[in-house]
């Protein structure tokens, strides 16, 4: 039985399109050719409804795909989003044109090669444009805001204000005795500044009381750095956490996995993809720098990791950022995956013995009255040791021979000598002498500073040294 496919080629006021059939023994042939014009949408709706449906239709995940997916769909048949880098790579060595491109991503189709990309469904991506109407009202804010700082700096005025723009910053502005083109300007960018502030509270309101709480974004509420707004955004830019087969795979599409650009003798620095959901990526680095500027408890291994990686917050701070959103990332896909809130205390390990808690009644009843009961005689450490038997000194008479004096206060000193115990150890241990080496070199062992983070390198804080 014979396979049909269509290849859909995109552009911005049409679309070729292209019918392929596979035959029984493998060979495709081009079936029908088209161009269908995007004003009018009844002839792409009757032309579609020619092909039989459930067809498979392969088209590029270019710039005005959605509403063409959306179309493919009403009309029964099944869309599927090519990747358009892997698309090039796989076609760089055949001919280009609109036929062309069609008729290639037809036969993808057919064989079985085509890369694809997430096809997010019409709920995700309405939920998309909203969160990120709001990202692109918040830098029309911060470049308006700069924008009046330039004008301050043109003309020579410095201030000491923490936030220039608010109650105390707007009336030092207002008196300022600026000329009359900067008086003009600044006025306007004042101006054009609260119409965007009032559109995004609008916009957040609207967030809080429409946009769906469901458990997924209850579960990222938990996490830390992570509130309502970033929780929506995180929620919108992964869309099904199914597709990602583990945390890495998740990091790769968010954008903080590390590459390395390594080169025989030559190590490269390694980088973050620009191949990536950038939205993402920022939802994550954004919720990095808020987990460092919380007092809350549950960020404190995020913060230990941070001032192990930049040295107390002197080196490398960007960098450790990005290593903060990589384990951010790996937290959002282990409370959602899982279905669990995020908890500070991790879950206890396989093989690990569990608490009394955990025991039956009987048992956790029997274990609390052993505790209150005390230790036994046979596991008592305070216990008194029995006295040694008296040496017998057979008439003669003996002097005894004077202690030497202890060091220690309270403790009788040792009459055999013991090696010194090493400072890092608490208790001093008696151990027999450490062998030598005969001439042969050891093993150097990394520093308990020295970082170990795939993100982060670290810093030689001598000359000549070198990094494992």
């Amino acid at each position: 039985m014979s396979k049909l496919a269509l290849g859909w080629d995109v552009h911005r006021k049409f679309s070729k399109v292209s019918v392929q059939q596979m035959s029984e023994d493998g060979q495709i042939s081009v079936v029908e050719r088209a161009r269908l014009e995007h004003c009018d949408r009844e002839g792409m709706r009757r032309w579609l409804e020619r092909v039989p449906e459930e067809t498979p239709v392969a088209l590029e995940a270019a710039f005005g795909w959605p509403w063409i997916a959306d179309l493919l769909e009403k009309v029964g048949l099944e869309p599927h989003l090519g990747h358009p880098p892997a698309v090039k790579v796989l076609a760089q060595h055949e001919a280009k044109g609109d036929r062309c491109d069609s008729d290639r991503l037809g036969k993808f189709q057919l064989r079985g090669i085509l890369p694809e990309s997430y096809l997010a469904p019409p709920e995700v991506r309405q939920r998309r444009e909203r969160v990120r109407y709001r990202m692109a009202l918040v830098r029309l804010q911060t470049g308006v805001k700069n924008r009046i700082q330039a004008i301050l700096h043109r003309l020579g005025i410095l201030h000491s204000f923490s936030d220039l723009f608010g109650k105390a910053g707007r009336a030092f502005l207002a008196g300022l005795d600026l000329p009359e083109a900067s008086r003009m300007v600044l006025e306007g960018y004042l101006r054009l500044l609260n119409q965007i502030q009032e559109e995004i509270q609008q916009v957040e309101q609207w967030m809080r009381r429409n946009l769906p709480c469901d458990e997924a974004v209850q579960w990222l509420m938990t996490l830390p750095g992570v509130g309502l707004i970033l929780a929506h955004v995180i929620r919108a830019e992964i869309g099904e956490i199914d597709r990602f087969p583990s945390y890495r795979h998740l990091a790769s599409y968010s954008g903080v996995a590390p590459l390395s650009d390594d080169s025989a003798d030559h190590h490269g620095r390694r980088h973050c993809s620009p191949a990536c959901n950038h939205t993402l990526r920022w939802a994550l680095i954004e919720a990095a720098t808020g987990a460092l500027a919380t007092r809350d408890l549950k960020a404190w291994r995020l913060k230990q990791l941070y001032r192990r990686l930049t040295g107390g917050g002197r080196y490398n701070k960007n960098q450790a950022k990005v290593a903060l959103a990589r384990e951010l990332n790996k937290l959002v896909y282990v409370v959602w995956s899982k279905g669990e809130p995020y908890t500070e205390t991790p879950p206890p390990r396989p093989g690990v013995k569990k608490p009394c808690a955990d025991l039956s009644p009987a048992r956790a009843a029997t274990a609390t009255e052993n505790q209150a009961a005390g230790p036994t005689p046979d596991h008592d450490k305070t216990a008194e040791t029995p006295l040694a038997p008296e040496p017998r000194d057979h008439g003669k008479t003996t002097q005894p021979r004077p202690q030497p004096k202890s060091r220690s206060r309270g403790k009788t000193a040792q009459t055999t000598s013991q090696p010194k115990s090493r400072k890092h150890d608490k208790t001093k241990i008696t151990s027999p002498p450490e062998p030598q080496n005969n001439g042969k070199t050891t093993e150097t062992t990394l520093r308990p500073d020295q970082s170990r983070h795939p993100m982060v390198r670290q810093r030689p804080e001598a000359v000549g040294q070198t990094l494992s």
